[in-house]
């Protein structure tokens, strides 16, 4: 995955194009993280509202645009993991963030875990109980940040089994 450290310079250079009408430039070097480029022009999903109010304070993001809105229906639809991690890729380019990021594979491992969370517990809740226990798979899995590097068997690394269901679609 490409670098964040160089978009700041990107975005300096990008947005003295539009000061100056620099449409030759602006058209071979768009920047995904331009609300002039790409502004927002329709409400979006109630998932995207819930992923943004998570990530936004999660991961100090500040602003998004409609390529992050396209790029997150994209991940949060499709079942083939490789297109999903692609538009994740794709929308960690149209955030602007108030400081450097983390690095961008834990962003996007973040977000895969927060999508497979949401997606699990979509349906409305019974009782106070489901919530509470929605909440409790979440931070179990983002407690999980370094699954990669753990022994991988096929027994669930759970003995509940609303954890071991989320963790089996991961």
């Amino acid at each position: 995955m490409g670098d964040y450290s160089y978009l700041p310079q990107q975005s300096k250079e990008h947005f003295k194009a539009h000061n100056k009408n620099n449409l030759d430039f602006i058209e071979l070097n768009l920047l995904p993280s331009c609300l002039i480029c790409f502004p927002i022009e329709e409400q979006s999903s109630r998932q995207f509202q819930d992923f943004w109010n998570w990530f936004l304070n999660k991961h100090s993001a500040e602003t998004y645009t409609a390529y992050t809105i396209y790029y997150f229906d994209q991940a949060y639809f499709k079942d083939n993991f490789e297109e999903k991690n692609n538009s994740i890729n794709q929308l960690l380019y149209s955030v602007t963030f108030k400081q450097q990021p983390p690095d961008f594979e834990y962003l996007n491992y973040q977000i895969h875990i927060w999508i497979a969370a949401h997606q699990a517990t979509e349906t409305p809740f019974e009782t106070e109980e489901e919530s509470y226990q929605t909440a409790s798979v979440f931070d179990f899995l983002s407690s999980k940040s370094n699954l990669s590097t753990q022994t991988v068997t096929s027994e669930p690394m759970t003995n509940d089994p609303m954890q071991a269901n989320i963790l089996a679609t991961l």
